[in-house]
Formats: structure tokens, sequence, C-alpha cells
């Protein structure tokens, strides 16, 4: 009974410890922010210290101090909720909101599953010298897009001297991203940066799947003392087409990259700041860019 006791007067505390935090401010500034810029996030919270119990705060996860600041540049309107917790309970204490004012960019789009079907068939048919997997069309390979991924469907085999061609079937997806040349990866929520660190961006592929199935002919199961042979062909035989695959996707969004390159179809200081994939309408299948105003660069002159 001490103990339910105990945990009633702990639990009683949290409570009333977070009845009494008091949230002096919780801004973002500038609110409205431009591509490639960023915004300052800053926070100031009274705690009560006469409590056993402690609270901590936290923005979106992640803890910070009772006061602070850090710089944001989110790639999209985005809210970062600040709150207060005490054991089980917890409590908002606000949400600040950086707006992305994106009225000045630009949407380019085309159509890319045929050109790109041009690109497999190319790399499929005309191998690198150090190549050696030695692949093969069963079938023409199938480029579609539904919803925000890429679909590749290839039906392949490969040759082999005096032993039967496997069958090699891959089934792959991705989705787009545009990351910073150099790719130096995202910023974290408290990552130190400024709202004027900035390079110019590219495509990359992300979230990607790659199934890969290898077999052959089952009459050849039925060989007698086939069977090591068949076991010893199939063990690890997908590591070659998987990685092809994933350098094959690589190429297909340097493509797409190349694509939108040129001066007549990036606009004149405009950087791509986000891109996918998608279906219109119409049933067209496509993939867009938004090219947003890239921040002006200022270069110092070296010191003497």
């Amino acid at each position: 009974m001490a103990t339910r006791t105990a945990e009633n007067e702990l639990d009683r505390q949290a409570q009333a410890a977070l009845a009494k935090v008091k949230l002096d401010h919780f801004t973002a500034e500038p609110s409205t922010i431009e591509p490639f810029t960023g915004t300052k996030i800053s926070w100031e919270v009274a705690v009560p210290d006469e409590f056993e119990v402690p609270v901590d705060l936290d923005i979106d996860g992640t803890p910070v101090a009772t006061s602070g600041t850090f710089q944001v540049a989110p790639e999209s309107t985005t809210s970062y909720r600040l709150r207060a917790r005490a054991l089980n309970h917890s409590k908002d204490l606000g949400t600040v909101t950086a707006h992305l004012d994106s009225a000045a960019c630009i949407a380019r789009t085309a159509e890319p599953t045929f050109p790109i079907t041009a690109v497999i068939k190319y790399r499929i048919n005309n191998p690198e010298p150090e190549d050696k997997t030695n692949l093969y069309f069963r079938s023409d390979p199938i480029v579609s897009i539904k919803d925000d991924r890429m679909f590749l469907t290839l039906r392949l085999a490969q040759r082999r001297n005096n032993q039967p061609d496997p069958t090699i079937d891959i089934d792959a997806s991705f989705t787009l991203d545009v990351i910073e040349i150099p790719r130096q990866g995202r910023a974290g929520l408290l990552a130190d940066i400024t709202a004027f660190q900035y390079h110019f961006h590219q495509l990359a592929p992300a979230n990607e799947k790659i199934n890969v199935v290898v077999s052959v002919p089952w009459y050849w199961w039925f060989i007698p003392g086939a069977n090591l042979i068949l076991l010893f062909l199939l063990s690890g035989a997908d590591d070659a087409p998987r990685a092809k695959t994933t350098k094959m996707i690589g190429e297909i969004t340097e493509a797409l990259n190349g694509w939108f390159h040129g001066s007549d179809v990036n606009p004149p200081k405009m950087d791509k700041h986000d891109a996918g994939f998608y279906v219109n309408p119409q049933g067209e299948e496509r993939f867009w860019i938004n090219f947003c105003p890239a921040p002006s660069l200022t270069v110092k002159p070296a010191e003497s």
C-alpha cells in the first residue's frame, strides 16, 4: 500500500509540475522563407524546480534545454512542436510553422518511360568491358510509373558455357529525391547550419526496392548428377544482377538529371528544389521537377 501511495504522490507531482510550466516564447524568425533559405527557431520556458519529479522538454522528440535557438532549412512548409514531459504525462507548449513561399518556383514535367526504356536496353545490350554478367533480354523491359514511384520489370537470362542459361527476373522501383552537391546529406533538426549555407542540387534515387529471382529450366533438375552443379550455379547468382540494377537506377537518375540541365529547360538563376513521379488525369506517366530561385552567392575576395 505504501508503494501505491508513493506512486500516486509522484504522479500528482508530475501533473502539478506540468501545470506550472510557463512558455515565454516559441518563435520562427522569419516565419516565411524562400526556398533554399532558413529560419531561426528560438524558445524559452520557465520550469518549476520545487518538485521531485523532473520536467523535460523536447521539440519534435529531440530533447532541448529550457531555452535556446537553432537554424532550420525546411524543404516545405514545416511545423515544430515544443512539449514538456514529466513521467507519463505531457503538455504541449506551442507550435511554430516555417512557411515556405514557393510562389516564384517553376515546375517542369516530361514523359520519361520511353527514353528510360531505351537507356535500359542499351545498357544490357552494350555492357561495359569489365561487365562479365553476359545478360540478355528474354522480353522487352517494362518501365512504368505508379503514384510517386518508377517501376522496372526486367526479364533476363544469363549466357553460360556448357551450363543451362539461368533466367533472371528483376522487379525494382524507386522514388526521386533532390540532394545537395556535394552530397552532404540532409540537415538534422539541431544541425550546425546557417540560413546561407547553400550548394546546388541534383536528383538522386531514394527508397529503392529490388527483388531478384534466379532460376534454371525445370528439366535440368532431373538430369543425373546435375543437382550439385545447379546448386553451385544458383548460389549467390542474384548478387551481380542486383548490383547491376542498383547501378542502372543510378544511371536512370543521371539521365533524368541531365534532361533538365540545359539552359532551355532549367530557368536562369534557379535550382532544383524537389522532384517526383506522377500519373496525370489523362493517364500519362510523367515526372516533375520544381525549380526555385537560388539565393545569390557572395564571393569574398581572398585576403592578401
